[in-house]
């Protein structure tokens, strides 16, 4: 007799339907030798400090660090009678052995074991590993069932992980906590292994960004034209180049490279506008690679706006329920040879589906040759990357947002297998005046200049400071698609990028498209003009981004292959990266605003704060997360990793015991202003002292963790202004500005925005008022205000910030006075308008 335990009552469902077992009515299905049982997730886990030393119930520094000799395990608070009819089964004598039929993967062990290991059970363990819950491939893997103690190594990764995760995390949370909170407070400050690198991130950014200086800047444009052969005039763009750079630091020189050119912009004038050279050649883009659960997400968040933790959702039904993708908690961005066996059954089935019809005969006419691109056991180690089974779909069985993520996967699938998509490519080199002067040095690409990462500094390009001598110099360049290969697969009629936008550079980059045919020599007119820029920040995460940043923890790749080979150092695991984003929203440290994850107020503190930098260190966590790799490859041992662990909790417990920092402490208030009265506000410095906007962060009702951030009636989150410089005081600002006469307890207070610096007076910075923000030097005579109400909408943080660097926010929906429906469009600067600013329509 063989029990069978698997990870869920759906799964264990299914095996008993394919092997012929019936409910039994008592948490279990029976038949044919075999009893299926299940777990309802993690029904046993870790148990709580006090149970190991009572000492350890209360919370006290003097008390920690702790650490257990052996890990004890109680049964979780869901578990009730399934857990009870598990135990029972496990002891039951009539079993000769235990299938581990819980998920193919890290957790899916731990689930078993630790159950396992409560009930106290000595049976042999077999494993059951499949990556396909289709009917075929639970029979497949009942015939090549496998020893228990094949995955050992899995199992010791598996304990490793949560034991450190509770060593870190309780001593870590206990330590911070009791250090930082004040008299009378309740307020939790939860500190984990993964949790908080990822915060750090989110935080280092929003410190780039509010350090970042914009810089201005001009651009030199071309409008060029040529005369074809019937007489019409055929234009085209192009940018003026100086060596390796487009930008000018001054306008007057920009106007100059105007001025210059224009007096030889017609084709008549012996050094007007001339070819002086044309590159063209074929580019080539090879398919991107198949999709793992972290790419999956981060391309569902760019094309759709699904959060992580939703397309993980949807990923895990299409695989558990409709059985149509295999196991989506993959890591694996490639295919085993035996999985390339079944190819040719999978193109069948998926012929038969009319979106992919076409494309999966052609596949099946010619049979494609198999690369290491796509097929490659060493790149494999759990599970392959996700791709369709092959399971026939009724009309209308799926959502909307699982057909999106199935309709993604099975082109990805496909496109995978097809040609690399062409594009011809061409740069060409007008110079205007005479010949000499400093010759273009071509991009590297041959297409444009090369975009800036998310996390480029702008302040590093090469910029034009002085008007250089003659000849100007315009660099035009063209790109057009001559074979589609797998963009045909994936939908993309334009050429352009399989996720829209996504390499776009900080400006937007000059229009590509078919050039007019030019020779050397050719004469052309030409008209010209300046154009004003800024250098812009960095911008703000997104999910996609994030998650690409967990995944390299926090180093700026754009590759996939090289994100791919360090997949091993990343923060977490593809797995558990979307619930470690929702514990960050969830308990306050960061918060959605639109498609971004934004670090409030609280979880800027609380990383300025740690004593041990390594708490917060993306770069170690990630080496503890290859570790694990290692021990579940059987390259490492448990035990050297969790002696590491224990000696590296010392160290952090009492780094944060002698520490003298504080989160979130309240400096006392200043005397209050003569004149409206109001409270006064005070500013608090990254690593010691911080307010949200309406006030200190307060534990949330029924709960530990700290408000950081209160909903709009909108349904976003305000987060709190988070404030770096040093400490001071700054007065309200006057009440006609920016607040409004108040008396009592009903006093508006005011805080520093982040140091923003009044774009008016230029010396003063912005302080935050009852109706708006203003400039602190209101005494001095300046009454620059920006209302927080603004063009029939709330004006964020971000959007402030925006408006005061850069001279205008980026576009969204606004409602100016006399419009009856919302109009895309931004705020541009205006310091003499009322409100600070004026509406520009997109």
């Amino acid at each position: 007799m063989q029990l069978v335990v698997a990870e869920k009552p759906s799964v264990a469902r299914d095996l008993a339907r394919v092997l012929g077992a019936k409910h039994s009515g008592r948490g279990h299905y029976e038949g044919d030798g075999r009893v299926i049982t299940w777990c309802v997730g993690h029904l046993v886990e870790l148990d709580e400090p006090a149970s190991y030393d009572p000492r350890w119930k209360a919370w006290s520094l003097d008390t920690l660090p702790m650490l257990p000799s052996a890990f004890k395990l109680r049964p979780a608070k869901h578990g009730g009678d399934q857990l009870r009819e598990l135990v029972a089964l496990l002891r039951d004598r009539r079993f000769e052995s235990v299938v581990n039929a819980c998920d193919a993967g890290r957790e899916g062990e731990l689930i078993f074991r630790y159950v396992y290991q409560h009930a106290g059970c000595r049976l042999p363990i077999l494993r059951l590993w499949i990556s396909s819950l289709t009917d075929d491939a639970i029979r497949r893997g009942f015939t090549q069932i496998r020893p228990g103690k094949e995955f050992e190594a899995l199992g010791d990764a598996a304990r490793a992980r949560a034991e450190a995760d509770w060593l870190v995390g309780m001593n870590a949370t206990r330590a911070v906590t009791v250090r930082h909170r004040g008299a009378g407070q309740s307020t939790l400050y939860s500190i984990g292994r993964v949790q908080t690198p990822t915060l750090a991130i989110l935080v280092a950014r929003e410190k780039a960004i509010h350090d970042f200086v914009p810089q201005a800047y001009w651009e030199v444009r071309a409008r060029l034209s040529t005369t074809t052969a019937g007489g019409a005039k055929e234009g085209f763009p192009a940018l003026w180049t100086h060596g390796k750079t487009t930008r000018i630091a001054q306008s007057t020189v920009a106007d100059a490279i105007v001025e210059r050119a224009g007096v030889h912009g017609r084709a008549i004038d012996k050094i007007g506008p001339r070819v002086e050279s044309v590159r063209a050649r074929t580019v080539r883009e090879a398919p991107p690679l198949l999709f793992d659960l972290t790419s999956l997400q981060r391309t569902a968040n760019k094309r759709f706006g699904m959060s992580a933790q939703h397309t993980l959702d949807v990923a895990q039904s299409l695989y558990e329920r409709h059985k149509v993708l295999t196991y989506p908690r993959t890591d694996a961005r490639h295919l085993t040879t035996d999985v390339a066996k079944e190819l040719p059954k999978l193109f069948a089935a998926l012929r038969s589906v009319p979106d992919y019809a076409s494309f999966a005969a052609r596949l099946l006419a010619s049979p494609p040759k198999l690369t290491k691109r796509v097929v490659d056991d060493a790149k494999v180690h759990d599970h392959h990357a996700i791709i369709p089974t092959g399971k026939a779909l009724r009309a209308g069985e799926l959502d909307r947002d699982e057909q999106r993520v199935f309709d993604l996967v099975v082109r990805r699938f496909l496109g995978v297998f097809f040609a690399d998509a062409e594009f011809a490519v061409t740069e060409a080199v007008i110079r205007v005046g005479a010949l000499g002067g400093t010759p273009v040095v071509a991009a590297g690409t041959g297409e444009r200049r090369t975009p800036l990462s998310d996390d480029a500094d702008e302040s590093d390009t090469p910029i034009v400071a002085e008007l250089p001598p003659a000849p100007d110099r315009f660099v035009a360049r063209g790109r057009v698609r001559v074979a589609a290969g797998w963009q045909d697969v994936a939908g993309i009629e334009d050429g352009g990028d399989e996720d829209k936008n996504s390499r776009r550079g900080r400006d937007e980059a000059e229009p590509l498209g078919i050039l007019p045919p030019l020779v050397v020599g050719q004469a052309l007119d030409g008209a010209f003009e300046s154009m004003a820029k800024r250098t812009q920040p960095p911008r703000r995460y997104t999910e996609a981004t994030l998650l690409s940043a967990m995944e390299t923890a926090g180093k700026a790749l754009d590759d996939e292959e090289l994100r791919a080979a360090m997949k091993d150092t990343g923060l977490g695991t593809p797995a558990t990266r979307a619930a470690t984003i929702e514990t960050l929203l969830k308990r306050g440290y960061a918060v959605r605003d639109k498609k971004l994850i934004v670090a409030t107020a609280m979880g800027i503190s609380l990383i300025g704060v740690l004593p041990v930098e390594s708490l917060a260190s993306p770069e170690l966590t990630g080496s503890w997360e290859a570790r694990l790799a290692r021990i579940a490859r059987g390259q490492e041992t448990r035990a050297q990793f969790m002696s590491d662990i224990a000696l590296y909790v010392r160290t952090t417990v009492d780094a944060i015991r002698a520490s003298s920092s504080r989160v979130l402490a309240h400096a006392p208030a200043a005397p209050e202003p003569a004149r409206s009265r109001p409270k006064q506000g005070t500013t608090r410095t990254l690593g010691t002292e911080m307010r949200t906007r309406r006030g200190a962060a307060k534990p949330r009702r029924g709960s530990t963790a700290p408000r950081a951030s209160t909903p709009s009636p909108r349904g976003r989150a305000n987060s709190g202004s988070a404030v770096w410089g040093t400490k001071t005081q700054s007065p309200m600002a006057k009440s006609s500005a920016v607040g409004s006469k108040s008396s009592g307890n009903d006093r508006p207070s005011a805080i520093v925005v982040g140091d923003l610096p009044c774009p008016r007076c230029k010396i003063g910075r912005l302080v935050e008022g009852r109706r708006g923000w203003g400039c602190g030097r209101w005494r001095n005579g300046c009454s620059y205000v920006v209302w927080f109400e603004t063009c029939g909408r709330r004006v964020t943080d971000s959007q402030l910030r925006d408006l005061v660097t850069t001279g205008r926010t980026r576009k969204s929906q606004w409602c100016p006075a006399g419009s009856r429906a919302p109009i895309a469009g931004r705020l541009k600067l205006d310091v003499n308008a009322d409100g600070g600013a004026r509406f520009e329509p997109a």
